[in-house]
């Protein structure tokens, strides 16, 4: 007699991972394990700048469409035998301006495209790094922007694409203190003086440009600091800071503490902001309830809404 064993009988179907901009794949130099190909004409740079992990607005680490293509497309290929689920990305440009009406379409065989989600204006003419979010559960090894109207812009340089991804063996659970709508679980207080908006929107989950979802410094500020409370401790060992131009608030450090009171340093200072999408990573093994963004020298900018930070948390 045999038996055909149910593999799932004892513990259920196994979870499915996570997608998060910190899985592989996502963000970062991933020259070597993404392929990047377009049908649009570059007036400078070449695409596969699109996911080096650069944000400058120049040939090296960036690119730029000429103007009034149509009908473009831009594909990503993870390479044979990967396939990843992907349901949201940051693009990020050094100026404004879009380039018409795209789709996010996905393929496991580069011929048959399935599409995901709506479609969408691909830039902003409102801030230099544009966010876009989809439901979609299915792996695919390519992924496809495809331009469905309009044309391109030759004004911005295309700095980089940044996905929310995940694929097998990724984590199937992440910290709920990472990102999205924290406020209720995370404590954020400053010493600066805000222009408008609150501070703890920059844990609302939510990136716009106003005073009920982002804030903004007063500018001219020095030596202050922006402290999250975590209510418990947690190992966090990069961060990403998003605001919607590239103005810098001089050089910052983050610190951890558990009585908030005796700070230790993690990692070495940065420059908070200079950038629209910033992250930052760092070694890091201690649990801390409290960390502490604490500016050492430089002032504050009153330009950029700071839209967001979001924790990679081990």
């Amino acid at each position: 007699m045999s038996f055909l064993l149910n593999p799932y009988a004892f513990g259920g179907a196994p979870a499915n991972p996570v997608p998060s901009y910190w899985n592989a794949g996502g963000l970062g130099n991933r020259t070597s394990s993404i392929t990047v190909t377009t049908t649009a004409t570059l007036g400078g740079g070449s695409i596969s700048n699109l996911v080096d992990g650069g944000y400058g607005a120049n040939s090296t680490d960036g690119c730029w469409f000429n103007t009034g293509q149509s009908t473009r497309e831009v594909k990503f290929d993870f390479g044979s035998g990967v396939q990843k689920i992907i349901n949201g990305f940051r693009w990020s440009q050094g100026t404004t301006g879009h380039h018409g009406t795209w789709v996010l379409e996905g393929s496991n065989d580069d011929s048959t495209y399935t599409g995901i989600g709506s479609s969408f204006l691909l830039g902003s003419a409102g801030s230099l790094a544009t966010f876009y979010e989809f439901t979609n559960t299915t792996a695919y090894r390519y992924y496809k922007l495809r331009q469905t109207s309009g044309v391109t812009n030759s004004g911005p340089w295309l700095r980089e694409i940044e996905f929310r991804i995940a694929a097998t063996g990724d984590p199937t659970s992440r910290d709920a203190a990472e990102t999205g709508n924290r406020t209720a679980s995370i404590t954020v207080s400053t010493t600066a003086t805000l222009g408008g908006g609150t501070i703890d929107n920059l844990i609302d989950g939510v990136i716009d440009l106003n005073t009920t979802d982002a804030c903004f410094f007063s500018s001219g500020q020095s030596s202050k600091e922006v402290k999250f409370d975590l209510g418990s401790g947690k190992i966090i060992t990069a961060f990403t800071w998003l605001q919607d131009t590239d103005n810098s608030h001089g050089t910052w450090v983050l610190e951890g503490s558990n009585d908030d009171s005796s700070y230790t340093g993690v990692g070495s200072s940065f420059t908070l902001g200079g950038v629209c999408v910033e992250t930052v990573t760092f070694s890091n093994s201690t649990s801390y309830r409290y960390y502490k963004l604490r500016q050492t020298s430089g002032t504050t900018s009153s330009t950029p809404w700071l839209m967001e930070i979001q924790f990679r948390i081990a």
